[in-house]
């Protein structure tokens, strides 16, 4: 930028200066760096462009010639099924990421020929049979060997070429797509690195430009613990033991790689700070986040702060420089899914005074709003305690994100109380941000039933506030029914646009913890059961 004509000599270091310490604008900065998104609550960025009303027409641009991420999730049931498609191999529940022109991804990929032959899913007849063929018989010892490689990839984001792959030889760890044993992973994105967390629990740093590895880090509790069980298993050659999915991703927060630790069974594990160029771990603080939940990165003026809640019900704040806790509020209904902040709020569980558990142990919750200041936070609203407002809380999809605030308003996802699934609709109500005030809730059965056997027909499920509207995957946790479908965001005006749209692709799914995908710029990414990425332009013709 020129400064203008006879300028003063002190006016022109002025200038220098303002412009030297400015922040980044808005389009500068990366445009997806991180699991939770460029603003660390999930919301892309708004660019302005017109959208498709009929997701039908939405054009898919490219399908990436890299094929290894994996499918994610199986089934229970349908375990083995899956192992035996050739095509493709279990791989991680990461989401993606995007900057520097490039989407960036991570995953395993299984090796050698060490497999758990006493499995318990391989002890069933029918499974038996799978071994006549030998086809699938080579692709279960395949899919299901014990080793794996780390894998970390950059894309081309208008071409889908690979621009670089990073391979960790030998260094990962086949954590089975299961149902409910996900590993997520997703990368992140800071400052020309790309940092990519390992099936085993090392931390490797990339140049984003040419995938050189700067440092590699392997001082996690996960990696003693991992390394032990994966040596075991590859000696006694039995199955991963059951346990919690690992959903939380790292992310950068003031400038400190933060990263969880899964250093415990319980649902609440530890978080630690990084420093970004040498892997150096700055702090630790335990027990502070649900191993379901991605940090939140909450602004506040120009400095960041992570902003996590757990399962035993304490909200807190941390300063990601030295990892000091600010603040905490306990006393809260556990917290599982992912917060998404505002500016000046966040959303966690309370109890609800009159409702009653469906199954012992299990819990239904309702949200309420704190507002936030790097001193303190209190509570200045709670959603009706009413059976439309209801959802249930506890392992079992309980993870999933629930809301997104956006231009003043709480977009809030239910399933609503009942006791049987058949008849469980699925609610959208939106709320003034600053005082609660419902502006919208959906009737029942307005949007679908959020039932067991058709939970594709509700709008329960995945969720993004792109541009003027609601992106909605009503089932993100089962891939062959998996579709897609607009909704505007306007409360006095609240519908769906168009129709259902199912992809040409079949959709990578995960379960508690859903995939993470990004919006850039009328485009959306998304990732397939073959292992690639598909990306889609959903901008109007000529726009």
């Amino acid at each position: 930028m020129k400064p203008p004509t006879g300028t003063s000599t002190t006016l022109l270091s002025l200038f220098a200066f303002l412009l030297a310490v400015a922040p980044a604008s808005a389009v500068e900065l990366p445009p997806w760096p991180q699991a939770n998104g460029p603003f660390g609550n999930f919301n892309p960025r708004q660019y302005g462009v017109k959208l498709v009303d009929d997701l039908a027409q939405a054009k898919q641009i490219w399908m990436s010639e890299f094929s290894d991420l994996g499918f994610a999730k199986g089934s229970s049931s349908g375990f083995v099924n899956h192992l035996a498609d050739d095509t493709t191999h279990p791989g991680t529940a990461s989401g993606l990421i995007v900057a520097e022109g490039k989407v960036f991804a991570s995953s395993f990929r299984p090796r050698g020929d060490v497999w758990p032959q006493n499995m318990p899913h391989f002890k069933a007849d029918k499974v038996r049979a799978l071994f006549d063929d030998p086809k699938k018989a080579g692709a279960i010892r395949r899919n299901s060997a014990l080793d794996a490689d780390d894998l970390t990839v950059a894309i081309d984001l208008k071409t889908g070429k690979t621009v670089w792959t990073a391979v960790e030889e030998s260094k990962g760890f086949n954590r089975y797509a299961g149902k409910r044993l996900q590993f997520h992973g997703t990368p992140v994105y800071f400052d020309g690195r790309v940092f990519s967390l390992g099936t085993l629990g090392s931390v490797y740093c990339y140049d984003a430009a040419t995938g050189k590895k700067l440092w590699e880090e392997s001082q996690s509790a996960l990696v003693k613990s991992a390394t032990a069980l994966k040596e075991k298993l590859l000696q006694t050659r039995n199955d991963l033991p059951d346990g919690g999915g690992m959903g939380a991703s790292p992310v950068v927060a003031g400038g400190v790689l933060i990263v969880p630790e899964f250093d415990t069974e319980h649902p609440d594990i530890s978080l630690r700070g990084l420093e970004v160029a040498t892997g150096k771990t700055l702090w630790t603080v335990p027990a502070c986040t649900s191993r379901f939940a991605t940090p939140a990165v909450w602004t506040h003026g120009e400095k960041q702060y992570v902003l996590v809640a757990t399962v035993k019900g304490a909200l807190r704040l941390i300063d990601p420089k030295d990892g000091k806790v600010r603040w905490t509020v306990a006393g809260l209904e556990p917290v599982y899914y992912p917060l998404a902040p505002s500016a000046t709020h966040v959303c966690v569980n309370v109890k609800s005074a009159t409702d009653t558990a469906k199954k012992a142990g299990q819990s239904w919750g309702r949200i309420a709003a704190f507002k936030l200041s790097p001193d303190k936070a209190e509570q200045a609203w709670a959603a009706p305690d009413k059976a439309e407002y209801w959802f249930e809380n506890h392992m079992d999809i309980c993870a999933m994100r629930r809301v997104l605030i956006r231009d003043g308003r709480v977009y809030y996802f239910t399933q609503g109380r009942t006791l049987d699934p058949a008849k469980s609709s699925s609610f959208l109500s939106i709320f003034k941000e600053d005082t609660g005030v419902v502006l919208y809730t959906s009737k029942p059965g307005e949007f679908g039933h959020a039932s067991v056997e058709q939970p594709q027909n509700s709008i329960l499920g995945q969720f993004w506030l792109v541009e003027d509207r609601i992106l909605n995957i009503p089932d993100a946790a089962h891939s062959d029914r998996s579709t897609m479908q607009w909704l505007t965001a306007d409360p006095k005006d609240i519908r769906r646009i168009g129709a259902r749209w199912k992809p040409p692709h079949q959709n990578t799914t995960a379960y508690e913890v859903f995939i993470e995908l990004p919006y850039v710029d009328g485009r959306f990414l998304m990732r397939n059961w073959q292992g690639q990425i598909v990306c889609y332009d959903l901008r109007a013709a000529g726009k």
